[in-house]
């Protein structure tokens, strides 16, 4: 079976058989605190779906880690988060900012190819041996979403609070789609390796509503790493979501598996580029293990989630993102 392995805490695979379900980007709403968004479907042919997401936000959230302690005020060892064999050094550089010098000398394992392209046994790639955990002012949103099952209804996330209303709800509903993915489906076996073919769903059970709920979170070059629709590109499909016959959707089972234990998370401060879009991080903080007791010194470390977020016409989406949980 096919994983994809990210950091973050254990969660169950949950198999519920529930309507198909949609959703849109939230729509904004007055000041208060704490606000809330509500999404739902879209049009006349969604109205009996009841995938519906509120998402509500917290603006005085003094940012914590997952016990509700302070992000402490510390300098550890930073690794990158997310697969960087087959990239260069100079796209690290200009993906997390780090010197290109700098990252080859922290390195010297990590093997560079005729074409420039990494590789290497290990699975971990040092940024800096001493970074500082940024203090940025962060936001709480909670996603809470009542037609999934029990466990996966509510999830409130930290985002950073400097971001635009509709860029912060979309981040948050992308972490809830990447904590929770492959749950509230209900599968029978497929003929391709490695999928499942679902039956019934929570959120949705074609393949073209699977696409379409994707579209109100992500880029269109993001989605194309998401979804593939027929006709496949080689001998069989390789995305998370997969066309079938007839708009069948298929899905690869188990996606959100811990590695590590994580204590929680922030993220480095939103910076505009001159495109327009907004380049940060998120920051995955080990400072405990997974029963919440401190690690020894010398095994603290943090982990760099490289983001992007973009603007278009159908307000932002995400780019670039990897959980920093």
């Amino acid at each position: 079976m096919k994983r994809f392995w990210w950091i973050g805490f254990p969660v169950l695979l949950l198999l519920a058989a529930c309507a198909p379900a949609e959703s849109v980007t939230p729509e904004e709403t007055s000041n208060t605190t704490p606000e809330t968004s509500v999404s739902s479907s879209a049009t006349a042919e969604e109205a009996d779906d009841n995938w519906i997401e509120h998402v509500g936000i917290e603006r005085e959230h003094t940012a914590c880690l997952r016990d509700g302690t302070p992000i402490p005020q510390q300098t550890l060892p930073l690794y990158y988060k997310g697969s960087w064999q087959g990239k260069t050094w100079a796209d690290l550089a200009e993906e997390t900012g780090f010197a290109e010098a700098d990252l080859r000398a922290l390195n010297p394992d990590i093997i560079e190819g005729a074409d420039g392209t990494l590789s290497g046994n290990t699975p971990e790639l040092l940024l800096s041996d001493a970074y500082a955990i940024p203090q940025t002012e962060e936001a709480l949103l909670t996603v809470t979403v009542d037609s999934m099952p029990e466990a996966y209804r509510e999830r409130s996330y930290q985002v950073p609070a400097s971001l635009p209303r509709g860029a912060a709800n979309v981040l948050a509903r992308s972490y809830y789609n990447m904590e929770t993915q492959g749950q509230g489906f209900t599968c029978e076996p497929s003929e391709i390796d490695d999928y499942q073919r679902v039956v019934s769903g929570d959120r949705f059970v074609t393949f073209s509503r699977a696409e379409y709920y994707l579209s109100t979170l992500y880029t269109e070059s993001a989605l194309q790493t998401l979804v593939e629709p027929l006709p496949w590109n080689g001998d069989a499909p390789t995305a998370y979501y997969a066309e079938g016959e007839n708009d069948t959707l298929l899905i690869q089972g188990y996606p959100f598996d811990s590695i590590i234990p994580q204590s929680g998370y922030t993220h480095t401060e939103p910076v505009e580029q001159p495109d327009g879009s907004l380049k940060f991080a998120g920051i995955c903080i080990v400072v405990t293990d997974d029963l919440g007791d401190p690690l020894p010194e010398g095994a603290e470390r943090l982990y760099y989630a490289p983001t992007v977020m973009v603007e278009t016409e159908d307000d932002w989406r995400v780019e670039t993102v990897n959980p920093p949980f």
